[in-house]
């Protein structure tokens, strides 16, 4: 056996290997648009514990590994559990994209706070806006707009919408005013939303089966039906009786805001549906239906898409949040170019996050379950890893050995990404860890000692929020919003008067 093969089977050897425990089921967590943060519960707390020792262990290992291993040849990489002895794969350096959301209101972090009423039948939902200084700048009360719990955030991150039964309102996001309102038919539930990235479409998908997209600028707005499967799949759910409307869809936007890409009945039998977007509204331009004239696409048995257009254009991505699935299908002819398996114990356990420039797609497993960090090279569809997410500035990136040079410096869920798209800030249980794309080495720590759920990144990327976690207990358990410079600094804490149950973003995983 080769020096190179010995290697190969090494590393293959300490990634695959299981856990001595089994960590308890984690039930199907419905993943809310707002990213609604994990509640986690005493035992799953303990069971961490053990899978982190686990990690640790694993990461210890392949620390020695790295240090006896001599220097990678020039673009050779070293293979992982999912990589074979033979396929080699090199990571390209990130494209560093413009930073454009420097608007005062794309600074302001909002969240979505709530809490029951006193006869435990409803939930009252506030939304709060938080400035870099840590002062609250607004309020969107439930009381007030019934739908707050149905709210999204533009892509400039100026603008905050809420989708109600007859109307559309659109608030500013630097304090909460009213910018403006839309009548909207039909009056059904709406699925999803999207903004196109030039930001004058907004388009939702209603549960009456339609797609229907209206003008910010002019007010104007196109429906159209949308076919779809009257019994379409949806494992763990049971339809009213007479029930025929959509349940499990999306859409999303080409990168050009010129194509739009419906998802209908995702868990099967799944329609993909193309559209043009004209000055005049949709124009339909091809269908294409699991299971008809030869086409396939891999069903998503949960609740949870997170879909992305790469390649110029020319490629959907979509990550199944239920079973940790990859599938990529070219968008010319709506035919699936191949399925990649990520590796995932249960339902929603990995955050994914897509970098900006649309060359990888990060998939975190959150550190309630173990800190892993895997990675799929959207160019030639390679998945790496599961590694140990690192902590400390002085460990090697995970996947330093995988592109041939290293430079210096400087995207539902719970992983964000720099607006340059050169920095991951995963939460962890010290702080946050600031990752460098693309080999993940650690560049710094911000809010060290601080126990968080989720992060978010200011539009200019130069304050860091995140949410305290409630597992620590007190009477201001869960009502800890942190806000830290991203340069470094002592962060402020601003507690609310809710509960935080997350992030209204302009990215969602």
């Amino acid at each position: 056996m080769s020096d190179e093969e010995r290697d190969d089977d090494r590393i293959r050897r300490i990634l695959g290997r299981s856990p001595s425990v089994a960590v308890p089921p984690f039930g199907a967590l419905s993943r809310r648009r707002s990213a609604s943060s994990l509640r986690r519960s005493i035992a799953v707390t303990v069971a961490t514990v053990v899978v982190a020792a686990a990690a640790l262990f694993a990461g210890r290992e392949l620390s020695t590994f790295r240090q006896q291993q001599a220097s990678p040849t020039t673009g050779v990489a070293a293979p992982t559990a999912s990589a074979s002895a033979t396929k080699k794969v090199t990571l390209l350096q990130p494209v560093p994209q413009p930073i454009t959301r420097t608007s005062a209101a794309a600074q302001v972090a909002w969240v979505s706070t709530s809490e029951l009423n006193s006869a435990l039948t409803e939930r009252r939902t506030v939304l709060v806006g938080v400035d870099p200084a840590g002062k609250i700048v607004g309020r969107i009360d439930g009381a007030v707009d019934p739908f707050a719990d149905r709210v999204w955030r533009s892509v400039d991150g100026a603008t905050l919408v809420t989708v109600g039964d007859a109307v559309i309102t659109a608030y500013s996001a630097l304090d909460g005013t009213v910018q403006r309102t839309y009548t909207r038919e039909p009056r059904d539930g709406v699925l999803d939303l999207a903004f196109s990235p030039d930001g004058r479409w907004l388009a939702l998908i209603g549960s009456s089966a339609y797609v229907q997209v209206l003008d910010l600028r002019t007010g104007a707005t196109q429906t159209t039906p949308l076919g779809h499967d009257q019994n379409a799949q949806t494992p763990g759910l049971t339809r009213a009786p007479g029930s025929t409307g959509l349940i499990w869809s999306t859409l999303v936007f080409s990168p050009d805001s010129k194509h739009l890409y419906t998802i209908v009945d995702w868990a099967g039998p799944l329609s993909l549906t193309a559209f043009d977007v004209t000055p005049t509204g949709l124009v339909q331009t091809a269908r294409a239906v699991d299971g008809q004239s030869g086409k396939t696409f891999r069903g998503c048995g949960g609740p949870g898409l997170a879909p992305k257009v790469v390649g110029g254009g020319q490629t959907l991505v979509v990550f199944c949040n239920g079973d940790g699935s990859v599938s990529f299908i070219d968008l010319p002819t709506l035919t699936t170019i191949t399925n990649v398996q990520a590796e995932m114990k249960n339902p929603f356990w990995l955050a994914p996050i897509f970098t900006p420039d649309g060359q990888l797609l990060y998939l975190h497993q959150y550190p309630a379950f173990g800190d892993f960090m895997q990675v799929v090279d959207l160019r030639s569809h390679a998945l790496l890893g599961p590694v140990p997410t690192p902590t400390k500035t002085d460990q090697p990136g995970p996947f330093s050995w995988l592109f041939p040079v290293v430079y210096a410096g400087g995207t539902p869920s719970t992983v964000p990404v720099s607006p340059d798209g050169l920095k991951l800030y995963p939460e962890a249980t010290d702080g946050i860890t600031v990752l460098r794309v693309p080999d993940l080495k650690p560049i710094a720590t911000l809010g060290q000692g601080l126990k968080v759920n989720e992060v978010w990144i200011s539009g200019d990327g130069k304050t860091v929020f995140a949410t305290g976690d409630s597992s620590r207990g007190g009477t201001d358990a869960g009502k800890r919003l942190y806000v830290i410079p991203e340069s470094g600094g002592s962060p402020i804490t601003v507690t609310l008067p809710l509960q935080i149950d997350g992030f209204i973003a302009s990215e969602h995983g």
